[in-house]
């Protein structure tokens, strides 16, 4: 006891690690799969905000054009949106100018 420092903090491993998130606002994400079904629109969600942890996980505030309300859900609650191929503008047939 004697190797005790006053005002020492005692740190654990992990105290040093920064979490980040994985989506920014402005980001389309839906609801996993692989959380149980529940009472949400299914499609795409835009990520509103990023949001601090809460017990351990990290938060956001997504927002459905299908429900007129936000919801605040965790990271791991989240995948990435499956973006839709949009046509090319060259790949569209145009009327030709000779007809």
């Amino acid at each position: 006891m004697d190797n005790i420092i006053a005002g020492a903090v005692m740190r654990t491993p992990h105290a040093d690690a920064v979490a980040s998130h994985r989506f920014a606002a402005g980001h389309m994400v839906r609801l996993s799969r692989a959380i149980p079904l529940r009472n949400a629109a299914a499609g795409n969600y835009e990520v509103l905000a990023q949001l601090p942890e809460r017990d351990g996980d990290l938060q956001y505030c997504i927002k459905s054009d299908r429900e007129p309300y936000q919801r605040i859900v965790k990271e791991g609650e989240l995948e990435q949106a499956i973006a839709r191929s949009m046509p090319e503008l060259s790949s569209v047939s145009r009327p030709s100018a000779a007809s």
